[in-house]
């Protein structure tokens, strides 16, 4: 991308490249002990070449417009999928370091804490659906004392299959996901419960969609257009004579 195939000199843009690669690995060292407060090899890799494949996109965009130089439809969808595969290394590399999924059992009244959230088990109370009988948990999410959110997972039965469901309760945002989802219950108002938490999932899909951004961009090129030169089209087929046909039969 960053070297023109056949004349470009690999040297001309190794520089920036490795500049950008240790800003890159700087700052996932970074975000690796002041967010999460924990290194993994997985997570310091998967970041590092994130944000170098992200700098690095951004690179030859924006040298053209200061040499005033024209962007193509294709170099910019290009650049902008390749974004979009740095978000995705990133996101990817995220969740499988540091997410966390704990099966607990919990009372009402009481909690549990995983990444700095408490998940507090407020109260169970039946509910009815259209085909359906449920238990459904309230579960209270905070950090720090401030409120969170408020989850509410369901235990179904439904009533003609005469099968039981879990319906996960999920709290989103760009930074993580927190995930609530009800097991069996064990005696004495207690009930089994997986909690998760997914930090960066949300930047797994957005990553997609800009590659397929980028794909949908970079098509629009003129260059990529078939265009036919005027009278180059072949003569459509005379239509059979009918007179042929009948002497034949």
């Amino acid at each position: 991308m960053h070297s023109a195939w056949r004349r470009g000199k690999l040297t001309v843009t190794a520089n920036p490249l490795w500049w950008l690669l240790g800003i890159s690995a700087a700052l996932a060292l970074a975000i690796q002990g002041l967010v999460f407060g924990a290194f993994h090899w997985v997570g310091l890799i998967g970041s590092t070449f994130g944000f170098w494949i992200i700098f690095s996109a951004v690179l030859e965009p924006v040298r053209r417009w200061r040499q005033k130089q024209t962007v193509t439809a294709a170099l910019l969808g290009m650049c902008i999928a390749h974004f979009g595969v740095g978000m995705f290394a990133i996101g990817a590399s995220g969740v499988e370091s540091y997410k966390i999924e704990k099966d607990v059992a919990l009372k009402p009244g009481g909690s549990f804490r995983i990444a700095g959230y408490d998940f507090r088990f407020v109260n169970a109370v039946n509910v009815r659906g259209p085909n359906y009988d449920a238990v459904e948990a309230l579960v209270e999410v905070t950090r720090g004392g401030k409120p969170v959110a408020i989850l509410k997972p369901q235990k179904r039965h439904f009533r003609v299959q005469q099968s039981d469901n879990s319906q996960a309760a999920i709290s989103v945002s760009w930074a993580r996901d927190l995930f609530v989802a009800m097991g069996n219950p064990l005696g004495e108002n207690a009930w089994s419960m997986r909690i998760q938490y997914k930090p960066l999932v949300r930047y797994i899909w957005l990553g997609a969609l800009v590659m397929a951004i980028g794909g949908l961009i970079a098509a629009t090129d003129r260059r990529y257009r078939v265009k036919v030169p005027a009278g180059s089209q072949a003569a459509a087929p005379a239509p059979p004579d009918p007179r042929v046909e009948l002497g034949n039969a």
